[in-house]
């Protein structure tokens, strides 16, 4: 085969290749903009992603409880691909609770106590947990985007503040699964936005317990892309 036969054959492929890749971007792109009819133009997907911070807003439910609404800080990363209607964002987020024991909780865990003098005290929980939310995304106006999804709850270490129990991180579920329901205002690079959090498990690790310990949050939370 001739040099100059290779040549038209290489920049054949080339061209079929890129009407290709053309055609595959702007039918997904068509998909994520047929999702948004406030927007008249499609838009092909983009990735990004940044760091956000946020504060919780939670009340735990249970009897074993000092109920009430206690507020705590949280930050991590986000990312995620989102066209002109249609997105997915994943998260990975620290945060930290702290639950204090109401009436019934001795009675409850008597045998847990390292002394029964400590009954006399009020507990106090500090519970550090790895959090990741998966959410879809659906724009709804111009700058304002709806974000339904799960989050998924691992317990990463639990101190006993004021030393009541033998072991404070088996009084907790290791992993627990919560339903989400959000919304968020895009204004260039900066994301703000509130979300509403239920637990759909319960937290204590002891089937035995018979009342759920389920926690339910309103999150305020900002967020910076970096790309």
């Amino acid at each position: 085969m001739s040099s100059s036969s290779s040549s038209r054959i290489c920049r054949s492929l080339l061209l079929v290749t890129g009407l290709l890749l053309f055609s595959l971007n702007s039918s997904f792109a068509q998909a994520l903009g047929g999702l948004n009819p406030t927007r008249k133009s499609p838009a092909g997907p983009t990735l990004y992603a940044g760091i956000k911070i946020g504060a919780n807003f939670s009340y735990l439910s249970g009897t074993d409880w000092s109920n009430g609404v206690r507020s705590n800080l949280l930050g991590g990363l986000f990312g995620g691909v989102r066209g002109a209607g249609f997105g997915v964002q994943g998260e990975a987020l620290f945060e930290q609770s702290v639950y204090t024991t109401g009436d019934g909780f001795y009675n409850a865990f008597k045998s847990d106590y390292a002394n029964a003098a400590d009954s006399l005290k009020q507990g106090r929980f500090r519970v550090n947990k790895l959090v990741l939310p998966i959410l879809l995304q659906f724009r709804v106006a111009h700058l304002v985007w709806i974000q339904p999804g799960v989050q998924f709850y691992g317990i990463v270490s639990v101190n006993d503040v004021n030393g009541v129990v033998n072991d404070a991180k088996k009084l907790f579920r290791s992993g627990s699964v919560a339903g989400v329901m959000g919304a968020t205002v895009r204004l260039g690079n900066v994301d703000m936005g509130a979300r509403l959090i239920f637990d759909v498990q319960d937290l204590s690790a002891n089937s035995a317990i018979s009342n759920n310990w389920k926690q339910y949050m309103i999150q305020a939370h900002i967020g910076l892309s970096l790309f």
